[in-house]
């Protein structure tokens, strides 16, 4: 496995909060002196095999396909190191749960499990603010683009912004 080497000023908590960069307890120790972590994380190294493996077990004991989509939803939202091995590694139980038939349920529900921004909302109402919003440096590294006007989301009708659940999903496939 090649390692890849990120650079970055973050440290502390600001580090655990970016989902690209969060590797939960899979910081090493160097790593954890070197950002800052200790203290933050329990003081145990947990390979990222270990961390599929708990995750999948919390995976497997939720009841419902809403709560393993938001189950899902929150860890891409705090680390998408683990997001990613998680799904890569389960793809076809993951699938069904990540998109379709779930995410239309997810859409509807949207404002409900709403915990962090994720997309972007461009809307009439702030048409003047378009060019700003665009120009900002934080999507200066943007490679792909899903876009959704939350009409006609899988035969449930307008979801409005809830519609975002869609490219989200996409995104993730």
């Amino acid at each position: 496995m090649d390692t890849k080497i990120v650079e970055t000023a973050l440290s502390g908590y600001e580090l655990l909060n970016d989902p690209l960069l969060n590797k939960g307890t899979a910081f090493t120790e160097e790593e954890r002196d070197a950002f800052d972590l200790h203290g933050l994380l329990p003081p145990h190294v947990a390979e990222l095999d270990y961390q599929v493996k708990r995750r999948i077990d919390a995976f497997h004991g939720l009841g419902t396909p809403m709560s393993k989509y938001i189950f899902l939803r929150g860890l891409q939202d705090t680390n998408e190191i683990l997001f990613y091995a998680l799904l890569t590694r389960n793809i076809e139980e993951m699938m069904p749960i990540v998109y379709t038939p779930t995410v239309g349920h997810g859409c509807q529900v949207f404002s409900e499990i709403f915990r962090k921004p994720r997309g972007l909302f461009l809307s009439l109402p702030h048409k003047d603010l378009i060019p700003k919003i665009l120009s900002h440096p934080r999507f200066d590294h943007v490679e792909a683009i899903v876009v959704s006007d939350g009409e006609r989301i899988l035969g449930i009708g307008d979801q409005g912004a809830g519609g975002m659940g869609i490219p989200i999903g996409k995104l993730a496939l």
